[in-house]
């Protein structure tokens, strides 16, 4: 057979039309490929879907590396938690034999990097299928097929971006969706725009399945009846806390110090403000003038633990960190005569992955009621997005960057609770609670990709896109750009927009600008961390853990880009 595909000899057989019973009565049809088919069908499922899964909806669960149902119920009980009170409940009538197949190999086609699979896609979605009376063509796609989901994906990506144009707040797995809304008006609106856009694909909604209600009367989604309360939005959905864990500390004149197998952290009064074992400790984070003995000094070092320094404000100052690697010195002289074409490659994935997250962190607060002020703005932010692979320089991307900014910042500003006043971004000083929140955990976001760049052989100064100038970490900064909507952006909006940072968390500093309060701080600090522990599958292919694993491997992967060219970096799927 792996011949056969070489050559392209292979020849998919006819698929077997199986029908199973339903629990409610009828049958539910299937086109089953043959066994040797459907291992072809998986291979070439594997091949395909790191290219189109990043450029999938925010809204689609289902058939999703890393993603399934327990994610889906858990969105929409978030989003009921957030005030979103009535749901539209649907699925689309016969889905799969009413999808066009024709314009679901087409768009997976425009997603790959060549053509070498095209005949092997085309070959195997345009197979027959053998019922009792006969060979006859497949109606839109085989219920059945491996390949099947995926392009069922593609070609509802058009219901997703069509509620996302309209504001409204969707969780579709397959062609099952609930829209969450906050008033029957919206969830009528969003039934119109739901038959448009199917009617559109040359599909309609099921009418019996297709109902409006509220969380107080209570409906069934994937299995779990949702009610005011249950089931409940769990915190900890996806968080595993590890038996280390990082220590921040930012008490002003304060003093970390190590004894008897203990971390120590002292009051500048000496009085103990924390004691733990010191084989807890995974790395140190401190803020502002904290000081560090000689001795822990020197067994952080002894360690490999890194020290993460920030200042007062917020601004990232450096890094301690022994960081041993017998590959540094290869890396190093890698970094050092990597060829323009090559950085320039690098770059324009990193930008266009950061601009990617950017839209898909708009859609997800998005509100009907700013649709058409949002509309222009998400618009920008994708045709800059667009444009990344045509950049022919660092200078050009950064532009695109600018300008996906200008109008993503403008989107969110509109998001933000109206007391909190986020009229615009600023940076030294931040005027505002918004931007001194963002400004902060950038900072902390920052020392931790200098530690993973360091971990990983690469000498964070010798940027591909940033300039290596003023000392900064130019490369640290580069790493640092895909996560700054995925993690840190998420976080603070999140916050601003439950009432966990409200205008009271902000405090004039010394001139222009704000700082946040220690308690600020503390909430910022905390929920950072837990989006960092949250562990997700398929973000990177063939790769599983914490948000803050992920960090540390596509520092890893930009390591073995810079050394080979062939390796091509990707960007993390939104997860």
């Amino acid at each position: 057979m792996a011949g056969g595909i070489l050559d392209r000899s292979y020849a998919p057989g006819n698929l077997n039309q199986v029908r199973i019973p339903k629990d409610g009565g009828g049958f539910r049809v299937l086109d089953v490929p043959p066994v040797a088919d459907r291992v072809v069908e998986r291979c070439l499922l594997k091949v395909v879907t790191p290219h189109v899964d990043p450029s999938l909806s925010q809204a689609a669960y289902g058939f999703r590396p890393g993603l399934g149902a327990a994610d889906a119920v858990q969105r929409v009980a978030l989003l009921r938690d957030d005030g979103m009170t009535w749901a539209l409940r649907s699925d689309v009538d016969e889905c799969f034999p009413s999808l066009p197949g024709e314009l679901a190999v087409q768009r997976l086609l425009e997603l790959l990097p060549d053509h070498s699979v095209e005949w092997l896609v085309k070959a195997l979605v345009g197979r027959r299928t053998a019922t009792r009376r006969g060979l006859r063509d497949v109606q839109g796609l085989a219920q059945g097929s491996a390949l099947s989901p995926l392009l069922c994906n593609l070609v509802l990506r058009d219901l997703d971006e069509s509620f996302a144009e309209a504001g409204h707040q969707v969780v579709r797995y397959a062609d099952d969706f609930t829209v969450v809304g906050r008033s029957e008006a919206n969830m009528r609106q969003a039934r119109a725009v739901a038959e448009a856009a199917v009617r559109r694909l040359g599909m309609r909604l099921e009418p019996s399945k297709t109902e409006i209600m509220s969380f107080r009367e209570g409906f069934c989604f994937l299995g779990e009846d949702f009610g005011p309360k249950y089931p409940p939005a769990l915190p900890d959905h996806r968080i595993d806390v590890p038996s280390t864990k990082v220590l921040y500390v930012g008490v002003s004149g304060s003093r970390v110090r190590v004894k008897n197998g203990r971390v120590i952290v002292t009051s500048k009064d000496d009085l103990d403000l924390l004691d733990v074992p010191s084989s807890h400790l995974e790395r140190l984070v401190l803020f502002g003038p904290v000081g560090l003995s000689a001795g822990a000094r020197a067994w952080l070092l002894w360690e490999g633990l890194e020290t993460v320094f920030v200042s007062k404000r917020g601004s990232f100052a450096g890094v301690l960190s022994s960081v041993p690697s017998s590959l540094r010195a290869e890396r190093l002289r890698a970094q050092v005569t990597l060829a323009p074409d090559h950085a320039l490659g690098l770059a324009r994935s990193l930008i266009e992955s950061k601009l990617r997250h950017q839209a898909t962190l708009i859609q997800r607060f998005a509100a009907p009621e700013f649709a058409d002020d949002l509309k222009p703005k998400l618009e920008m932010v994708r045709r800059m997005t667009a444009m990344c692979p045509l950049a022919t320089s660092a200078e050009e991307l950064m532009g695109l960057e600018g300008a996906s900014a200008k109008s993503y910042f403008e989107a969110l500003s509109m998001l933000v609770p109206a007391e909190l006043s986020f009229p615009a971004r600023s940076r030294r000083p931040p005027l505002d609670l918004f931007n001194a929140a963002l400004g902060y955990a950038y900072a902390v976001l920052l020392g931790e990709c200098v530690s993973a760049l360091m971990a990983a052989g690469l000498e964070p100064s010798l940027g591909v896109l940033h300039s290596d100038h003023d000392k900064r970490p130019s490369l640290a900064l580069d790493l640092m750009e895909e996560f700054r909507p995925y993690v840190v952006d998420q976080v603070v909006m999140r916050l601003c927009r439950s009432g966990s940072l409200t205008a009271g968390h902000a405090k004039p500093g010394k001139g222009p600008g704000v700082l946040l309060t220690k308690a600020g701080k503390g909430i910022l600090l905390d929920a950072y961390e837990r989006r960092m522990l949250q562990v997700t599958r398929g973000a990177l292919p063939g790769f599983a853990g914490s948000i803050r694993r992920h960090l540390y491997r596509q520092a890893q992967r930009i390591a073995l880009h810079l050394a080979d060219a062939e390796y091509g970096w990707t960007g993390l799927s939104w997860r």
